[in-house]
């Protein structure tokens, strides 16, 4: 039997709860030694999963995920345990938070207790939407626009360029360049929203949220300069006469001339990131133009209170997953993914005992309930409750 046909056997035997232990000790081996297993069985998950007219089973594919992780135990506890805890996430379908799969043999999933039922239900009254599109514009005179709520079209006209509001975000388009004097509007997210914005010069941007944008609604001098608190995605427009460049303040300095690239630099993280994509970009801490440092594509800078580090062939697919959608949670402490929930979904984050220090890998789509979300990290031994007010304990 071919290995394809043998995987699809042995998915049905595990589904079906008629898979004997060493049939579930064969699926995880084939998961385990060949990375294409893994995508084959989300593949076939996802062809057999209830139709559309009948409601997702959320009990039976958490059996299903649970079996697998049932045989990785047995295997893996034949090895030592390494001091960290470590949590895998594979992508599922929007229905559900995520399927589990292990790596036998090399990382250990703390399963010793019984997995209780998350306190925070699918059907709970309690449950928080996902993030969506949405901004606060603040023109030059002061005054503010909420982008949630405007219509489409023409949202106001300064120094020559005309700004409209369209289904891909906010676009200025010069009219008239040079006319009048230099102006300057902010764009700003709050936590549960994120937004694009076109600059006058062509370039494309990004918030994350919780991030804001400060720039020119022209570019009539010698460079453009804009400046980013929070996290944001750019692709900026080719000008060799005029310098693109990305003021970050208190932090860094950038300057580019052509390219795409990512930074997160938000004020309650540590460290700040710049991801290059494509180009090159010039790149200082705030106020050390003599330690500036080039990035090539595919090289990531981390910047803190201890200097400037660069690690090359960086995860590209990490850096940019929330633009496309997703969370990656590549390495990430249970901290660190705590707080991009607590941006995305709009919460107040409080840590309750002694809770476990858990390392997790995998992605997540960004347009799951909250609920979804934490069903699918409970199963790390960490566990939540969900307050008035958007404030979410959590306890070991």
């Amino acid at each position: 039997m071919e290995k394809h046909d043998r995987l699809q056997y042995l998915l049905e035997r595990m589904a079906s709860g008629a898979a004997t232990d060493a049939e579930l000790g064969e699926l995880q081996a084939l998961v385990d030694r060949d990375d294409s297993a893994i995508g084959e069985a989300e593949s076939w998950l996802e062809a057999v999963r209830p139709e559309a007219a009948r409601p997702f089973d959320r009990q039976h594919w958490m059996q299903v995920a649970d079996r697998i992780l049932a045989a990785d135990k047995r295997l893996a506890e034949e090895n030592a345990p390494p001091k960290l805890r470590v949590h895998f996430l594979h992508r599922w379908w929007s229905a559900a938070a995520a399927v589990l799969f292990v790596a036998a043999g090399v990382w250990y999933f703390n399963r010793h207790q019984p997995v209780p039922k998350p306190m925070l239900s699918v059907n709970a009254p309690l449950d928080v939407e996902p993030g969506r599109n949405g901004a606060i514009l603040t023109l030059s005179d002061g005054s503010q626009l909420e982008l949630d709520s405007a219509g489409n079209g023409l949202i106001s006209r300064q120094s020559g360029t005309a700004v409209v509001l369209g289904s891909e975000g906010l676009q200025y388009t010069p009219e008239d360049p040079g006319a009048g004097e230099l102006k300057y509007n902010t764009i700003a997210t709050s936590k549960g929203r994120q937004f694009t914005v076109t600059l006058p010069d062509g370039s494309k941007v990004w918030l994350n949220a919780a991030s804001s944008l400060r720039f020119p609604v022209a570019f009539n001098g010698g460079d453009r300069t804009v400046e980013l608190s929070g996290e944001g995605y750019f692709e900026v427009a080719k000008d060799a006469a005029k310098p693109f460049r990305v003021k970050v303040p208190g932090k860094l300095d950038l300057e580019v001339l052509g390219t795409s690239f990512n930074v997160n630099a938000y004020a309650n993280e540590r460290n700040s990131y710049t991801t290059l994509v494509t180009g090159a970009v010039r790149i200082a801490q705030a106020g050390n133009e003599g330690g500036a440092m080039v990035l090539k594509p595919g090289e990531q800078l981390q910047a803190g209170g201890n200097g400037m580090e660069v690690t090359r062939n960086a995860n590209l697919d990490k850096a940019i997953a929330w633009k496309n959608g997703l969370f990656n949670f590549d390495g990430a402490g249970l901290r660190d993914m705590m707080r991009q929930l607590e941006r995305w979904y709009d919460l107040d984050v409080v840590y309750e005992g002694n809770v476990p220090d858990v390392v997790f890998f995998g992605e997540m789509s960004r347009k799951l309930k909250l609920s979804d979300v934490l069903s699918g990290l409970e199963r790390s031994d960490v566990h939540f409750r969900l307050e008035e007010g958007r404030r979410l304990i959590v306890m070991p």
